[in-house]
């Protein structure tokens, strides 16, 4: 996956039942915070569609993509579930950071220059297990079943449904600057033209979710594996047992029109950069209450 400026993140642990040891101003903040991402869950109700490169069903009837791990097509099966409207802010994991006691994240050095790249409003960009532990904290916060979408529940949903969209934007299309932001856009939002944009600047697809593409990757639950589609379960499949990386999906800066396509598969190291140096600034996360 191509590189960009470095992002210094610390590793977080999982905090305990924030009823018994917070205090009652970090108890509002939590309930403020748990009551946001509910209100912003839009529920997706379950049902079969055929997951994968659905290219020779639509078109010219070829392949949308060149490569191999989103083939062969197949049948996947989900039970209803609900997922964020919204990419997860900075607004909302510094409340997490504050009331956990763990640290704030900050921008490298060579970025803090530029505090619009951490505005509120702005997609956070973790490790997965950052990512993984807010999703699960978040639930214990909220007494719900509340976890990192998986895969197949990312596909479906930016596929509204799973219909055979291959672009997960207000109009199914992948146009600058209509659809996605263009480089000039980004610039005007934070002087940058590379980086991610604030959330819900953009329509948001069928199923009303904003920023399935366009505005950085998200990480989801699953291992990857380049086979997996060949072996999949049909039921609501929960990705490889394991694995030495997490797939991603959505947007990657740099991408190109097959590359942001809604059923193009990326992979990353859970730590998706090199020790010491953090990783680039456009790995975001959204939850889902299963």
């Amino acid at each position: 996956m191509k590189r960009f400026l470095w992002l210094a993140v610390p590793v977080f642990i999982s905090s305990c039942d924030y009823s018994d040891i917070f205090s009652t101003k970090d108890k509002d903040e939590i309930d403020k915070l748990v009551n946001r991402s509910l209100n912003n869950m839009v529920v997706i109700k379950g049902g079969t569609f055929q997951m994968g490169d659905f290219g020779r069903l639509i078109g010219e009837k070829l392949p949308l993509t060149g490569e191999n791990d989103n083939k062969p097509l197949h049948d996947v099966t989900l039970s209803d579930f609900s997922i964020g409207k919204y990419k997860v802010t900075y607004k909302d994991y510094d409340v997490y950071t504050e009331v956990t006691g763990k640290d704030k994240l900050e921008l490298p050095k060579v970025l803090k220059s530029n505090p619009k790249l951490r505005a509120p409003d702005m997609p956070v960009s973790v490790t997965w297990d950052q990512a993984n532990e807010f999703c699960l904290w978040l639930g214990k916060s909220a007494g719900k079943n509340i976890s990192l979408p998986t895969e197949a529940q990312w596909e479906y949903s930016a596929r509204s449904g799973g219909e055979l969209v291959v672009y997960a934007t207000g109009s199914g299309n992948f146009e600058y600057g209509k659809d996605i932001p263009s480089g000039e856009q980004r610039y005007q939002m934070t002087d940058e033209s590379v980086y991610n944009i604030p959330v819900g600047k953009f329509p948001p697809n069928k199923s009303g979710l904003y920023d399935m593409a366009g505005n950085g990757v998200d990480w989801v639950k699953d291992w990857y594996s380049e086979k997996y589609y060949r072996q999949s379960q049909k039921n609501n499949p929960q990705g490889p047992e394991n694995g030495t990386e997490k797939v991603v999906r959505g947007y990657q800066s740099g991408g190109g029109v097959m590359t942001n396509q809604s059923v193009f598969r990326q992979h990353e190291k859970s730590y998706p950069g090199e020790e010491g140096h953090g990783f680039p600034p456009n790995y975001n996360f959204r939850c889902v209450i299963n």
